[in-house]
């Protein structure tokens, strides 16, 4: 099935309409008013930029009807009839206050994201895509139930039949892979509406499968390949496709993870405490360990590898062995629960990992930097915390930070006071940063959700008392005045989900997948004939009875058993200046037996033996100039183009070819037979 991208201009728009409504935004917070004359211009020009990136002047029809809906959700602060794009004119705009067009503008930012009239639920916010996978910024109480253990629940769903009738039902939570399943239509969002089709036809009461890393689970949580707690905000990542869904499941599966250069997941975390890196390792037993660790890219943090298990009765994580022979809940767990904050385990809203079973052993590794130090009226010291998650255990970062003794703010669950509720309204858990690998390309992103704003008023309200020296400025969904040496707003032109370079041990982390997919292989080649399912036969009926309905039902697509084939390779996207000169890739040479001498060499030896050169210096100079760039329609797409002839291609110019690896034949790199130079990624020239 064809990837499409689920955007066209309406990601800009929702960018600007909210750039322009955090600015007056900062206005109302800040109890300042501006003039008539410049509250006419900053109305008259928010009209003026919306109607240049709608374009309606334009042939398109969707362009047309977005300038008129827009004309009809900013007619309370514009008089159309008076206004024009190109001439200011101080009349077409009524006469309104900053509290009324920040209402007008955000009830039209809202209406460009979800196309209807605010809702209960915020939607989630679109950080980027690419032709695999869809990064989304979950807002608080939308939760991640889905997966889980052998014989679960089949993930819970509200019902709606579109997505803003699921937005503004009565419910206090919003499954996340519910409203991507019917807000959008990529292939694990259509699997998944497929599914649930099924499950009202066959009456199905159990999951058909619970490994959350196969096509058939991607088809029943809209291809969703991460989990965050009810109370979290932040990243999450979704795969769009079957064959993809497996591929960056594998990524996020704690067993997968690398300390450096896996995937690798920062959050920010405001904890009880005045935290400081120990000067020294603490290890109690072999399963409880904090202490100092140096990093290449973030100095020195503080490391906790504090083995846990996942207590499902009080649905929160415990030590495995901190050398306690009678160990304690910490905090206030049980009057949290009470007092209607807290999570039990028949809720059912949240999903797990699958493998964290009741009880087992789960390795889990935290490093953690102090970015920030606040105090309160009552003095209370409190630590803004970056942190990074190398294994992605359920509530993994709420229990380490409370096992050393600094529980985050408003986690009664995990030691916070009762008290904080008053104040935080949720957990103080923030996923700022993902960065990960695309499956098939080989290329590497990150997605970043800046602070939401809640969050960020939270900390206003506290006492800044000093910052880490060197500390970056991060991203911020809108300006906080108290807290500019820490962050800043970002602009609508910012780009969300970026290409970024492959870490140093790109080359090792594709080898190990190398020789897994080798093994994986020999296993399922010495397993053939045998019986896979399980062994409950009422469990094993339902699910082969489901599957091939579901096999009917996709008949026209990937079957479920099917090998998947080799990816087709993209074709690049040139940019504006290189745009309708595209040519078609050369044929890469064909194998030889012995390595030809460089073409660069040729002439001096053809000179010293008073023949002609074999090329000219004007061939030479065409050869030279290829150059690698990156598509400006497409982040992490890259092209060639010939800098004199403008000639572009998708793959490198001769003598670079592309080869496919012996050990995994989904994996490709590049090699220069010249100089024997080998690239995982398109190398530059």
């Amino acid at each position: 099935m064809a990837s499409t991208h689920v955007t066209d201009f309406t990601k800009e728009l929702g960018d600007l309409v909210e750039e322009r409504a955090a600015m007056i935004q900062n206005y109302v917070d800040e109890g300042r008013a501006a003039s008539r004359d410049e509250l006419a211009k900053y109305v008259w020009s928010t009209g003026k930029k919306i109607y240049k990136l709608i374009s309606p002047t334009k042939t398109s029809p969707k362009r047309k009807a977005a300038w008129e809906n827009a004309k009809g959700m900013l007619k309370e602060i514009i008089d159309f009839d008076l206004f024009h794009p190109e001439t200011f004119h101080s009349p077409c705009v009524k006469h309104v206050l900053e509290p009324k067009i920040l209402e007008v503008l955000k009830n039209y930012h809202y209406f460009v994201l979800t196309g209807m009239v605010r809702t209960r639920h915020f939607p989630p916010k679109l950080l980027g895509e690419t032709d695999e996978l869809l990064c989304v910024d979950k807002p608080v109480n939308f939760t991640c139930g889905y997966g889980g253990n052998a014989n679960s629940a089949l993930p819970r769903v509200f019902g709606a039949k579109t997505p803003t009738q699921l937005l503004n039902s009565s419910k206090e939570t919003v499954q996340i892979h519910e409203y991507l399943a019917l807000k959008f239509d990529y292939e694990t969002a259509l699997g998944t509406r497929d599914f649930w089709a099924e499950v009202l036809q066959k009456d199905l009461k159990i999951q058909p499968c619970t490994c959350g890393k196969c096509a058939m689970c991607a088809c029943m949580q809209a291809g969703c390949c991460n989990r965050l707690d009810k109370e979290t905000s932040g990243v999450m990542v979704a795969a769009k496709t079957k064959k993809g869904f497996p591929e960056i499941r594998k990524q996020f599966q704690s067993e997968h993870s690398l300390e450096e250069g896996g995937t690798e997941k920062y959050y920010f975390a405001l904890v009880r405490g005045h935290v400081q890196i120990p000067a020294k390792l603490a290890d109690p037993t072999q399963d409880w360990k904090h202490g100092p660790a140096d990093s290449r890219e973030h100095g020195r943090r503080g490391r906790i590898e504090i083995a846990m298990r996942f207590d499902q009765g009080q649905w929160r994580a415990v030590a495995y062995n901190d050398g306690n022979p009678n160990p304690e809940p910490k905090g206030k767990g049980k009057e949290f629960k009470q007092n209607g904050h807290g999570k039990g385990s028949a809720d059912g809203e949240e999903g797990r990992e699958p493998g964290e079973i009741q009880g087992k052993r789960l390795h889990a590794v935290t490093f953690y930097n102090p970015v920030a130090w606040f105090t309160n009226k009552e003095q209370e010291q409190f630590t803004l915390l970056h942190l990074q998650i190398v294994t992605g255990r359920t509530h993994q970062i709420r229990f380490h930070v409370s096992a050393i003794g600094y529980p985050i703010v408003g986690d009664c669950t995990y030691g916070a006071p009762q008290s904080d509720r008053d104040w935080a309204k949720r957990v103080f858990l923030h996923s700022y940063e993902t960065r990960f690998r695309e499956p098939f390309t080989n290329r590497w992103f990150e997605a970043t959700s800046p602070l939401p704003q809640d969050l960020g008023q939270l900390l206003c309200d506290l006492q800044l008392e000093r910052t880490k020296d060197g500390c970056p400025l991060f991203l911020s969904r809108r300006q906080h005045t108290g807290l500019k040496l820490i962050f800043k707003q970002y602009e609508a032109s910012t780009k969300l989900l970026l290409s970024r370079d492959a870490p140093a041990n790109a080359s090792k982390i594709l080898e190990a997948e190398a020789h897994e997919f080798q093994d994986k292989n020999n296993r399922q080649a010495s397993q053939a004939g045998h019986q896979t399912w399980g062994s409950s036969s009422g469990y094993r009926q339902e699910t082969d009875h489901w599957k091939t309905s579901w096999s009917s039902r996709w008949s026209h697509s990937t079957p479920w058993n099917d090998k998947w084939s080799q990816p087709k390779e993209e074709e690049a996207e040139s940019d504006d200046d290189a745009w309708g000169k595209w040519k078609a890739p050369k044929e890469p040479p064909k194998e030889q037996t012995q390595v030809q001498e460089p073409e660069a060499k040729r002439p001096r030896l053809a000179e010293q033996s008073g023949q002609p050169p074999a090329a000219s210096a004007a061939h030479d100079k065409v050869r030279l100039a290829w150059k690698r760039k990156e598509s400006t329609r497409q982040a992490g797409v890259f092209y060639y183009i010939n800098m004199v002839t403008n000639e572009t291609q998708v793959e490198p110019p001769e003598p670079w070819v592309r080869q496919q690896s012996r050990r995994d034949p989904s994996v490709f790199f590049y090699w220069n037979p010249v100089s024997n130079e080998t690239s995982v990624e398109k190398p530059h020239m």
